[in-house]
């Protein structure tokens, strides 16, 4: 069994290029009321925004023009409370804004929530 992936291992790096842009985006705090700042470099925030960060990754995945899948199905998004079978297909802000994480980040993020979302 591998090392559970951890934030500052694994993670943060991933977002290095894209700190100072993020660190404008304010979004709805699902810990509590009203907004927060968005801060890729710092854990607590990464964490309590995964979710939101997941689908702007996943952004990408899905080519709405031709309706057709530009990732496998072991690379996408399971819809939050879907079906089985039913993956995120849009995103408000795909991130980053230039074209998609290469899919081996996307796939680190996405262990890393799986794994627990260790610091």
């Amino acid at each position: 069994m591998s090392t559970p992936k951890s934030f500052k291992r694994d993670v943060q790096g991933l977002f290095f290029k894209y700190v100072a842009d993020m660190n404008k985006v304010k979004l709805n705090n699902p810990s509590s009321s009203g907004v927060r700042l968005l801060r890729l470099n710092e854990y607590a925030s990464v964490k309590d925004f995964y979710y939101q960060i997941q689908v702007a990754l996943h952004g990408y995945d899905y080519d709405g023009a031709s309706g057709t899948w530009r990732v496998s199905a072991e690379h996408r998004l399971p819809q939050r409370g879907g079906k089985a079978g039913e993956y995120v297909q849009s995103a408000p802000h795909p991130m980053p804004p230039d074209g998609p994480m290469p899919q081996e980040g996307i796939d680190i993020f996405d262990e890393w929530v799986r794994d627990g979302m260790q610091p």
